[in-house]
């Protein structure tokens, strides 16, 4: 019995040491774990730690909520595409099956509805938003549909 409980102490020391530490997502080199997976700094949200590709979409998400408030308050004009949304491509996903052939066309897709909406007129906008938040939904419901209730809310 002390030889499992001592492997099963190994083998949570190095998955915390790997994806612990004193790293900020925005600042931190990603580190794999002994599973193969990709982790950032531990948070109250991600205990275990966060990869690239996941902070990128907590980022996304934050980023959908502010427009869609500028949209409602009718706002002159909205916030520009945050410069991070051009990594989607590059970021490294949790798993690395987390991203097929399809990955591209469909991050490619998503910044096209982001830079249209960014672009589009006070009228057209809740159009564009919706858009946007449908290249989100085709996406999550073909690779990753974990977050597919919380992307329905943002539609208008």
């Amino acid at each position: 019995m002390k030889r499992i409980d001592y492997i099963l102490f190994v083998f949570f020391a190095a998955a915390f040491t790997a994806c612990g530490g004193d790293r900020s997502p925005e600042t931190a080199a990603p580190v794999s774990d002994s599973a193969g997976k990709v982790c950032l700094k531990p948070s109250d949200r991600n205990p275990n730690g966060v990869s690239e590709l996941a902070a990128l979409m907590r980022t996304m998400e934050a980023q959908t909520e502010t427009w869609k408030k500028e949209i409602e308050a009718g706002n002159a004009e909205l916030s520009p595409v945050p410069d991070v949304y051009q990594t989607l491509k590059t970021a490294v996903p949790t798993e690395k099956e987390m991203k097929n052939e399809f990955f591209d066309g469909f991050s490619d897709d998503f910044n096209g509805y982001a830079a249209a909406l960014a672009k589009a007129g006070k009228k057209d906008r809740k159009t564009a938003f919706n858009t946007m938040v449908g290249g989100c939904m085709n996406c999550h419901t073909q690779m990753c549909p974990g977050p597919v209730k919380r992307i329905r809310k943002f539609y208008f």
